[in-house]
């Protein structure tokens, strides 16, 4: 096997973690959703985590489910492209384009949340008493994991139309 296709094995690896760990979310979501609601509405007393467990695991449910979509082009991918543009040519460019543009993109926002995932890490949330950092850091993991799946299909020079 080469190393690059070690490498793009790799990618669909994680591409393939992250999407088991956000359906993981999913279904831990909308158990303690559940859980929630009941405990607020039939026995009466919510549990003291009600809103803040919910959305951390909603956040960090959504950016890993980015990443698989990222790997799979499916977030960015509304199969207009082959009607708007005639020319196959021209969709690999704007695609190649477009891939790149995107990797720029992440690895900056990837820097600006791991910033800001480290400046509030000193800070508490206020029901579980976590770092309120867990929640911005799912910024730059997912966004470093999607900059990956990008540079993957810039390697690659996979083309989704």
């Amino acid at each position: 096997m080469s190393s690059s296709s070690h490498a793009h094995a790799l990618i669909h690896r994680l591409s393939q973690l992250c999407l088991a760990l956000a359906g993981l979310g999913a279904a831990l979501l909308a158990g303690l959703v559940a859980y929630s609601v009941f405990m607020r509405w039939v026995m009466g007393a919510p549990p003291h985590w009600a809103e803040e467990l919910p959305q951390l695991i909603l956040v960090w449910t959504a950016l890993l489910a980015a990443v698989a979509c990222t790997h799979k082009r499916s977030h960015l991918n509304a199969g207009l492209m082959p009607l708007l543009v005639a020319s196959a040519t021209a969709r690999r460019v704007i695609t190649r384009v477009t891939d790149l543009v995107l990797l720029v993109m992440l690895i900056i926002l990837a820097k600006a949340g791991w910033d800001l995932a480290w400046l509030t890490m000193s800070q508490t949330t206020t029901a579980l008493q976590l770092p309120a950092g867990l929640v911005y850091l799912s910024v730059p993991v997912s966004c470093v994991a999607m900059a990956l799946m990008q540079c993957d299909h810039l390697l690659t020079g996979e083309n989704p139309s």
